[in-house]
């Protein structure tokens, strides 16, 4: 069973990754399948995009792999040192990118909402500490 789409850190990432038209000569849109991309370099693959989004993508190509494969994608046969995934779900395309775009912006929204309430949190912690502290003042 092929998994759906969601908007999981993988997805965003790699849609960046492969969107990204300064990474084509590594990885890169098919150009006549809008639902799949392929591989151009391995080499450069593990050494400038697997290394630099290591805790999402995979540490190393088979971490890859594995990961594409978990989340739905499949295998297209190529040449020999290139590799192409297909996903029904995960196409080239505005609207996809509008969602893609949307997701991470509601996810950045989440953590910025997280972070100001820690920050609430820490600002009564602080004023708690004052005034225990006032107490033990006037206990003298």
């Amino acid at each position: 069973m092929i998994r759906k789409l969601s908007t999981s850190s993988f997805y965003i990432q790699l849609y960046q990754i492969v969107d990204d038209c300064s990474s084509d000569q590594i990885i890169s849109w098919n150009k006549s399948n809008n639902n799949s991309f392929i591989v151009w370099d391995l080499k450069k693959l593990r050494s400038d995009i697997l290394s630099k989004y290591s805790s999402v993508l995979g540490r190393n190509l088979t971490e890859f792999i594995a990961k594409l494969r978990s989340h739905g994608f499949r295998s297209v046969v190529k040449g020999p040192g290139e590799l192409e995934f297909s996903h029904d779900d995960f196409a080239r395309s505005p609207l996809v990118k509008k969602m893609m775009v949307k997701a991470l912006s509601e996810r950045i929204e989440k953590f910025d909402a997280q972070i100001k309430a820690m920050k609430c949190r820490l600002k009564a912690k602080k004023a708690t500490l004052n005034v225990e502290n006032l107490f033990q003042n006037l206990r003298i």
